[in-house]
């Protein structure tokens, strides 16, 4: 039975039809029209009968949960865009405090607030300083407060962000899925921040595979988690290799041969980029007892020849550069005296208004 939804046409032929009362002339051709018009009567007619609960079932389906506003959180990058005075539009950084610095009206609070929310507040502070301004759209660049980190054996080991973070194993397909020399009855969640009386490391079997895995059974993934896929013990190459990801020109996975420390791994990864954050550095390992993450400051090496900051690379390594937070540095250092007055002021007047 067709639901009622696609008779919309039949019910306006209906009336035309029933409304029409020109002779239908005595031919043979016109004859089988008038069999065709009983026909599309008829059609409609029982159209006309059909319950209205099959066009409900479709309207019933479940709105999707990526409706839902995102609110930013710590190391979120979001694009400012300003109108009216484009010079000051581009990328800000939450800080760890939630707040976010912008030229002329200084440090805004922005942790917990969406970006509808946010332009709406940021429209207001600029007008009150430049009324030329006519706008501001704030959209979120980098979901970085709900990042996880995939390594190991994946497609493509990076740090990802999510608008609402999947399950395990949507995270690792979202990494490129696992490489053939993937260890799967072994996967380890390493958590950022466990819970009172829960393991650090959680280790997962997913050697049945995604359709044969219950999504109930495998750990809820939380911000700051990383995700380790280790190497089938009888690889060839699994066992003789460490791998680099983040703010570097070539990142990849390298013969441990060819690098035997932190820096040399840089460089054989074609160096950091201008944005990476040498200062905090993290180097993740696998040991009997578990996986290891270190936080190394390499520009402690490197300018004042701290040597416990560049270790020695073991096979299995995972290194990550995160890139540092940028927003116009020289123009944030100039206000940066200046910034918290033009706050204060913005604040008082929008709360006397």
């Amino acid at each position: 039975m067709l639901p009622r939804m696609y008779c919309g046409g039949w019910e306006s032929l209906l009336i035309l039809f029933a409304r029409s009362d020109r002779p239908i002339p005595d031919s043979k051709m016109e004859r089988l029209g008038n069999v065709a018009r009983n026909l599309l009567l008829a059609a409609a007619a029982i159209c006309l009968l059909l319950p209205t609960a099959a066009v409900a079932q479709v309207r019933s389906l479940p709105t999707l949960s990526s409706t839902e506003a995102y609110r930013f959180g710590p190391g979120d990058i979001m694009d400012v865009q300003i109108w009216g005075n484009p010079d000051l539009s581009g990328p800000a950084t939450v800080d760890p405090l939630g707040r976010v610095r912008l030229p002329l009206v200084g440090e805004v609070n922005a942790g917990g607030i969406s970006p509808e929310e946010l332009s709406k507040d940021l429209t207001e502070r600029f007008q009150l300083l430049d009324p030329s301004v006519s706008e501001v759209i704030v959209s979120v660049s980098q979901y970085i407060s709900r990042s996880i980190a995939v390594v190991g054996e994946v497609r493509d080991p990076d740090v990802y962000g999510f608008h609402k973070i999947p399950d395990l194993w949507s995270v690792i397909l979202t990494a490129g899925g696992p490489t053939a020399a993937a260890e799967m009855a072994r996967v380890q969640v390493v958590r950022a921040a466990p819970e009172e009386d829960q393991a650090r490391i959680v280790t997962v079997d997913l050697s049945r595979g995604l359709e044969s895995t219950p999504l109930g059974s495998l750990p809820v993934l939380r911000p700051g988690d990383k995700v380790l896929v280790p190497s089938s013990e009888d690889s060839p190459t699994g066992g003789d290799r460490f791998q680099i990801i983040g703010a570097v020109a070539d990142p990849g996975v390298y013969r441990t041969t060819v690098a035997k420390d932190i820096v040399e791994a840089l460089a054989v990864a074609g160096g950091p980029v201008s944005q990476a954050n040498l200062g905090k550095v993290y180097l993740t390992r696998t040991t009997a007892t578990g996986v290891v993450s270190y936080r190394l400051d390499l520009e402690e090496y490197l300018f004042e020849g701290v040597s416990l900051s560049n270790m020695t690379l073991l096979p299995g390594d995972t290194i990550m550069v995160p890139e540092r937070s940028s927003f116009w540095s020289s123009l944030s250092s100039g206000l940066r005296v200046l910034a918290p007055f033009a706050s204060l002021v913005v604040t008082v007047i929008l709360a006397t208004n």
